[in-house]
């Protein structure tokens, strides 16, 4: 490890670009950062457990075409590049694949932690004119209380259910490339002082996510990384999905909450 002074004194932001994105900052896509270019083998990407023991690995490879398969049910839906997409899930691999999808098409992912209720719910999907949101048959009933709900996609709500409709759609979607300063994330702040309000995050992040996660957290190829925080916030969406995926490092989710025997 370089020390700091030296760190800072040799840094070059369009090296850094170049060595970290696939693209540029005048055109790349999320879901190619974080996907796409590293699905040319059988690299795993998610490490999954459910809360009832239930276990699975996602190759990157399968990831790309999950999301390629969602990116083309939001276009069936008229959902197009800036508009907004929520999901209201749980840490499994539907949420994942609802991340990596709403980028590949150009859209902006906004999270929704599961532990709010209705009103915290209708503020920000209303504040952020969410097209959809993405939950689960647990969370779905609180956008029954919202006034004028977005359109819902469920997961495990038998005819409509996510990956009846998702498996519909083909498999290859051709990414939207944006400019660096185009955001790819909607996010709120924690609403403890006031009404909580929104913020874009934009793709150009991304190197920023990578650098911490390279060199403060010192992730390497050959570690085991699990990021506890939820990717209902922007700590788990940031350092749990989009850094460790950026730099081709499998990530954990673990549905269940949290207990010393689970961990």
């Amino acid at each position: 490890m370089r020390d700091h002074a030296t760190a800072a004194s040799e840094f070059d932001f369009q090296q850094t670009v170049s060595a970290i994105l696939s693209g540029d900052l005048s055109a790349m896509n999320a879901c190619v950062e974080c996907c796409d270019r590293h699905a040319d083998s059988d690299k795993v990407a998610l490490i999954w457990e459910g809360r009832d023991g239930q276990r699975a690995t996602w190759t990157f490879a399968q990831l790309k075409e999950a999301a390629a398969r969602f990116a083309n049910l939001l276009d069936s839906y008229g959902i197009k590049p800036g508009d907004t997409v929520a999901g209201l899930l749980p840490r499994t691999p539907e949420l994942l694949v609802t991340i990596l999808g709403t980028w590949r098409a150009g859209a902006i992912y906004q999270p929704l932690f599961t532990a709010f209720g209705p009103k915290a719910v209708e503020h920000r999907v209303k504040e952020s004119g969410a097209k959809l949101v993405v939950t689960d048959a647990a969370n779905s009933e609180k956008l029954d209380a919202v006034e004028s709900a977005p359109r819902r996609l469920v997961v495990g709500d038998g005819a409509d259910d996510f990956w009846t409709q998702v498996n519909r759609q083909p498999s290859a979607f051709e990414p939207v490339l944006l400019a660096g300063d185009a955001p790819f994330l909607a996010m709120f702040t924690s609403g403890t002082t006031g009404p909580a309000k929104q913020l874009h995050v934009p793709l150009k992040a991304i190197v920023a996510f990578v650098t911490y996660m390279r060199d403060a957290v010192d992730l390497r190829p050959e570690d085991s990384f699990w990021n506890i925080a939820d990717p209902g916030w922007a700590y788990g969406l940031y350092y749990a999905v989009t850094g460790p995926l950026a730099m081709g490092h499998s990530t954990l989710f673990y549905e269940g909450g949290f207990t010393v025997d689970s961990t």
